[in-house]
């Protein structure tokens, strides 16, 4: 009986495809060259590139697509496209990052003098293991972390290690790596990632739940999301978080799988969509086990962070409305903010970065996991918000008393073993999980 039950909730929520992406083919070559040349121009002409152009297209129930980014696999960064400078048309994207990559030098250098000798040669390293590679978006990108400040970056959570510490590691051809994982790929993901995180995309799996956390990670914490990323790799396939949990690399995530995913989301969507599905089994093959609700997501919120978060399950206006205070003073401490919203005839998980107006109309701003910048009215955001995780010490420090006008919760303990006679029907909401 609890087993039907569980499978006709679950057939309420249906996976939510990411659809195809809006490729474009204008890309520009260099405005300014030589002194004229400034950091500012170099990084707009990058984000153009990354990014893609502003689209302002439509997406679901009234939300718009600000930025489609291309995928960081695109595999017009390592090809020549149709046509071409050499054949007398427009620069493909590979040729307007080498032609980006060349105009910027000057500025490099500029740049590579504040790292230590040690540092520019671990710089100069991945630089030179992207173009060997024959991705020069990659490298391009290596150069946009570092005209940003980024390198050599913070420290990892766990083990130490900065950001240009980890991108080196992966680059060293004495790191071990699994069997069958291109290195060189690898690699170029990864720091594609790193510099555009709303370009990452979950493909067409439903894992749109542990891909929200992992563009917030690689957001507030790069470095540490290269070295997760790394532990997957390993021939191992483990690492240890911050929590102290092991994340395991899933069967059948090395190798392509044609789901759209880059080497990086393969190993740690995969792996991050086992921790936050509660006790069902995440098989990457067929997708069965994806999904997750915010109650099972702050268990990998907090094992990757390493510290206590808070969820709300969103049924009611008030209880909605509410939600929409937590936004606002999280944003305000500086966090990004997972939720999930009705979407189609299911649900889906996004990262809400910011607000905005425009026109007079208040917008929701959030990185959809399908490797887009959107935004909605927020009054249909709010009608449309099903859950929500949050960092509670913002809440708390933002109360009046500040940290002494509450507690701070205590970590959630792992379920133990259920048994489908024993499920009632709040377990088996924590079943019908948002897919997509």
């Amino acid at each position: 009986m609890a087993a039907e039950l569980m499978k006709d909730r679950m057939d309420l929520f249906k996976t939510v495809k990411a659809p195809v992406k809006q490729l474009f083919n204008d890309f520009k070559l260099p405005q300014k060259l030589g002194t004229q040349r400034t950091p500012e121009d170099a990084l707009s002409e990058m984000d153009n590139l990354f990014l893609g152009p502003e689209t302002h297209g439509a997406s679901d129930g009234g939300a718009t697509v600000v930025r489609d980014a291309p995928n960081v696999n695109d595999r017009r960064d390592t090809r020549e496209g149709l046509g071409g400078i050499g054949l007398g048309g427009k620069p493909s994207r590979k040729e307007a990052a080498e032609a980006q990559l060349e105009a910027n030098a000057a500025l490099e250098q500029e740049q590579l003098a504040k790292l230590s000798p040690e540092e520019r040669a671990r710089y100069e390293a991945v630089k030179q293991s992207c173009l060997d590679a024959g991705d020069p978006v990659a490298a391009l990108s290596l150069q946009k972390l570092l005209f940003e400040g980024k390198l050599p970056g913070e420290e990892a959570l766990v083990g130490g290690g900065t950001l240009l510490e980890q991108l080196a590691t992966a680059a060293d051809p004495n790191t071990p790596m699994v069997e069958g994982l291109d290195r060189g790929a690898f690699l170029c993901d990864l720091v594609q990632e790193l510099a555009t995180p709303s370009a990452i995309n979950q493909g067409s799996v439903g894992t749109c739940a542990p891909t929200t956390l992992a563009i917030d990670l690689a957001m507030q914490n790069p470095a540490e999301y290269a070295r997760i990323a790394l532990g997957l790799a390993s021939p191992s396939g483990e690492v240890e978080l911050a929590g102290g949990q092991t994340l395991t690399r899933e069967a059948g995530t090395v190798l392509d799988d044609g789901k759209g995913r880059s080497n990086v989301q393969r190993l740690m969507g995969s792996a991050f969509m086992e921790m936050a599905n509660g006790e069902r089994d995440y098989v990457n093959s067929t997708e069965a086990g994806d999904g997750a609700w915010s109650n099972d997501l702050d268990v990998l919120y907090e094992a990757v962070w390493g510290r206590t978060m808070s969820d709300k399950r969103l049924t009611t206006a008030e209880q909605r409305a509410g939600a929409m205070d937590i936004i606002d003073t999280q944003l305000e401490a500086g966090r990004n903010v997972p939720v999930a919203v009705s979407w189609g005839d299911g649900y889906h998980k996004l990262l809400v970065t910011g607000t905005e107006t425009v026109d007079g109309q208040e917008y929701i701003k959030y990185i959809n996991p399908w490797g887009r910048e959107e935004r909605m009215p927020r009054e249909e955001f709010e009608a449309r918000l099903a859950d929500i995780n949050y960092d509670p010490r913002a809440q708390l420090q933002a109360s009046p008393g500040g940290l002494g006008g509450g507690s701070i919760p205590k970590p959630k303990p792992t379920p133990p073993h259920r048994s489908e006679s024993g499920l009632d029907l709040e377990r088996l909401q924590r079943y019908s999980q948002v897919r997509g």
